[in-house]
């Protein structure tokens, strides 16, 4: 074999060597998965970037109401799937008819660490009474600072 072609091979060998384990590899660092609601409906739409969060978290019984300030308010269970912790943070962004996004005082990630088949009851509030749909974004708690 040619010596400059031996010399491609083995440099093209050696790039494979270092970048086939790191592509054949997942981490808990991933993409936000996010919910999306809208009043009155009992469906949750899903996009789901984080594989080994959505495995490991399930919305189950979700449910809106007008409070009588007229802000949409949702409640629904984060249930843990598995048999251990899973540590997770969440948010919310609410919208309008229009589908615009309705400005809040402060959008944050709120931590949470739940058991092994536990579950979490999140009851959330509009800030305004303009809101008629909601988005949940959870990602992996190392993923905010």
């Amino acid at each position: 074999m040619n010596p400059n072609r031996l010399s491609r091979v083995l440099t093209l060998l050696a790039a494979l060597a270092v970048l086939l384990p790191a592509a054949c590899r997942t981490t808990p660092k991933g993409n936000e998965n996010t919910y999306t609601g809208t009043e009155g409906s009992l469906e949750v739409g899903r996009i789901e970037g984080n594989q080994m969060l959505a495995s490991r978290l399930k919305i189950v019984d979700p449910k809106s109401r007008r409070l009588a300030d007229g802000r949409l308010q949702v409640q629904f269970d984060l249930r843990n799937a598995k048999d251990s912790q899973t540590e997770f943070a969440w948010t919310v962004e609410w919208f309008d008819a229009s589908g615009f996004v309705i400005p809040q005082a402060s959008r944050h990630y709120e931590p949470v660490a739940l058991g092994g088949g536990a579950w979490k009851t999140l009851t959330i509030t509009a800030p305004t009474p303009e809101a008629v749909s909601w988005r949940l974004g959870i990602t992996s708690r190392n993923e905010v600072q």
